[in-house]
């Protein structure tokens, strides 16, 4: 009869010993794994008075064709607090601009353009978060 071996771990060629006893296969080593993640690129915070900023961008905004008004969201959570009154809608942080809004009836992708282009013209630099709360279906203004 042939030998058989004692263990029932199977060695697999491209795993070291450390990693069959429980330890990372990748840890071992001194030369980068190419399997690691790059790290993300980071993004630079810029300082910016988000609550200056908070009307212009309101205005760019109701500008735009299909937006037919600003929304807190289903909460009335979203919008920016300044004295003795409130933007609803705008949120503008170090890191990125959140934007609520009630459409007319457009294609989502039209909207989308039309927002982001409107707040990045007040905003430039920052990714603008965009949510759609309502669509008002009758034609008139």
């Amino acid at each position: 009869m042939p030998d058989r071996p004692t263990s029932s771990v199977r060695s697999h060629p491209g795993l070291s010993g450390s990693a069959l006893s429980g330890g990372s296969a990748l840890s071992g080593g001194s030369a980068p794994s190419a399997l690691s993640p790059a790290p993300a690129p980071q993004r630079a915070p810029v300082a910016r008075d988000g609550d200056a900023l908070a009307e212009p961008v309101a205005a760019a905004v109701l500008a735009c064709p299909s937006v037919a008004a600003l929304s807190g969201g289903p909460w009335g959570t979203v919008g920016t607090y300044l004295p003795g009154r409130r933007v609803p809608g705008v949120q503008i942080t170090d890191t990125q601009v959140t934007v609520r809004v009630v459409v007319r009836l457009a294609p989502r992708r039209v909207v989308e353009a039309e927002v982001r282009a409107a707040v990045a013209a007040v905003v430039p630099g920052l990714p603008v978060h965009l949510g759609i709360d309502d669509i008002i279906t009758d034609p008139s203004p």
